[in-house]
């Protein structure tokens, strides 16, 4: 494998891996009654703001999925954090940020990523086969 054959670093598996390390961590500290740390827990959209970055990243900067986890990120921040009443009045910005991602899309269409297919096992051949109605070198009884 060459280098350019090498997946990225920075993906959305090691964000998922590094959310799960992080709410383990900060259960562990409060089941030990080493901190009170469910209030750290209020900062849960931090973890879609990273899914939004890592799919950014990996995908570019006009990938749809990496745009909608940055907005669910964005109203959970205003929801947990906001004055009351900003996102009943605000929602239609994340319309308005969806439709310039889907337009400036069409506008600069994104190349299509190759997936390789996984190596599929070869099928087992007629002299391997414990089928009794095929021709094998099998010691017929």
């Amino acid at each position: 494998m060459n280098a350019q054959e090498r997946p990225p670093v920075f993906s959305v598996k090691l964000v998922l891996g590094l959310v799960v390390i992080a709410i383990g961590l900060i259960l562990l500290l409060d089941s030990l009654r080493w901190y009170d740390a469910w209030h750290l827990l209020a900062w849960w959209p931090l973890a879609l703001a990273a899914f939004g970055l890592a799919r950014l990243a990996q995908d570019g900067p006009l990938s749809l999925r990496g745009h909608i986890w940055l907005g669910f990120a964005v109203a959970g921040f205003i929801s947990q954090f906001g004055p009351w009443g900003l996102l009943e009045r605000w929602w239609p910005v994340f319309l308005v940020w969806g439709g310039t991602v889907v337009a400036l899309r069409a506008i600069f269409p994104q190349p299509k990523r190759v997936r390789t297919p996984k190596a599929v096992p070869p099928s087992p051949t007629p002299s391997v086969s414990c089928d009794p109605e095929t021709e094998s070198t099998q010691v017929k009884p």
